[in-house]
């Protein structure tokens, strides 16, 4: 009898253990119920303290919302980065982390006791497994761009800014988006159209980087500042057909028959670039922006999704190369450090001049 009642008592303590490692409601003392962006309703603490980011931007939108302290752990690849939010908040490299490269694993997830997870690019049935194999409270957050789901971008701070009861922040850092893109427009809206030069973007990251021949059809920094994108035109004839204002790979011969004026490229395709711009390649003698010397590079902004801070300094300073008059008053490492205290409470450009060689012309 004595061991059949110590039996029990053993799986009671067990169950007992299990339900407090999979099941964080009952430490909270508040507890509030909102809407996530995917419409699902979470009971959440009325107060987080205690946050994992999971997903493609993630942890970049909570350190944009100045909530870096309240990260307790990171996905694996995060400690491999070069982003900008890593360089301006270096301790966040050094957290645990929950899983291998970009998995995560539940029972990390659980063991670390985070208030909360907030998940990007996750669909709602995902979000509810998850939130039941941890016990923890899963909020979906739409990540959007700086192209046609801007509002989304908007909207997403708007969110975290409420959840974390820091609106101020959110409108503060919405405004500031809005100011620099009108600026831009200001600046070059009245350019005449028969006196621009074309451009090209290419090396532009896509799930991994890429030479010469990848690009944007709907490159931000080119619509901010009105520039004649000649891979502009290509619709739906990409390498990512429901996002097709991301990403297009693009036939080599189409890009020489376009035969920019200048070329962008982006760094985070450095060693590729470099093979598709040398004398072996059939681009050398080809393209007039390689044989003039018309070559810039510009920092990378798709990489583990839109780093928004990059897409305005590569605004800023394609503006100085295409109208340098119009952007004389602009000096662009200054005007870099600008935009990543505004997005990420530091400055740190120079970080990025020293990894990635920063803003220049590249002379052959």
């Amino acid at each position: 009898m004595k061991k059949f009642l110590g039996a029990i008592l053993t799986i009671l303590l067990l169950f007992q253990l299990f339900s407090c490692h999979f099941d964080n409601s009952s430490k909270f003392e508040k507890t509030i119920e909102i809407k996530d962006m995917s419409g699902r309703k979470v009971i959440i603490p009325d107060t987080i303290n205690r946050v994992i980011a999971l997903g493609p931007g993630a942890l970049r939108y909570l350190v944009y919302m100045d909530q870096q302290n309240k990260i307790i752990a990171i996905e694996g690849n995060e400690k491999r980065r070069f982003v900008p939010y890593l360089q301006a908040h270096p301790k966040l490299v050094k957290l645990p982390q929950v899983g291998t490269g970009n998995i995560f694993e539940t029972e990390l997830l659980s063991i670390q006791k985070p208030d909360v997870l907030i998940c990007t690019y996750m669909n709602r049935g995902k979000g509810d497994d998850l939130q039941k194999k941890t016990g923890i409270p899963v909020i979906l957050l739409n990540y959007g761009d700086f192209n046609q789901n801007i509002e989304v971008t908007f909207d997403a701070l708007k969110f975290l800014g409420k959840l974390f009861y820091n609106e101020n922040r959110a409108d503060s850092l919405i405004n500031y988006i809005k100011k620099n893109i009108s600026d831009l427009e200001n600046r070059t809206k009245n350019f005449p159209e028969n006196k621009k030069e074309s451009v090209y973007i290419g090396g532009v990251a896509y799930k991994g980087s890429h030479g010469l021949n990848s690009t944007e059809p709907m490159y931000a920094p080119f619509r901010f500042v009105n520039a004649k994108n000649v891979a502009g035109g290509q619709g739906e004839v990409t390498s990512s057909p429901k996002a097709w204002f991301e990403n297009a790979i693009i036939d080599k011969e189409k890009i020489i028959n376009w035969n920019p004026d200048k070329i962008f490229l982006d760094v985070s395709g450095y060693e590729l670039i470099r093979i598709d711009i040398s004398e072996s390649s059939p681009f050398f003698n080809t393209l007039d922006a390689i044989k003039n010397s018309e070559l810039y590079f510009v920092l990378p902004h798709n990489w583990y999704t839109i780093n928004f801070e990059n897409i305005l300094c590569n605004s800023y300073y394609i503006g100085k190369v295409l109208y340098p008059n119009n952007f004389a008053d602009i000096e662009i490492e200054q005007k870099a450090d600008e935009i990543y205290f505004n997005f990420l409470g530091k400055a740190v450009y120079q970080n990025m001049k020293e990894k990635f060689g920063g803003f220049r012309k590249i002379d052959n």
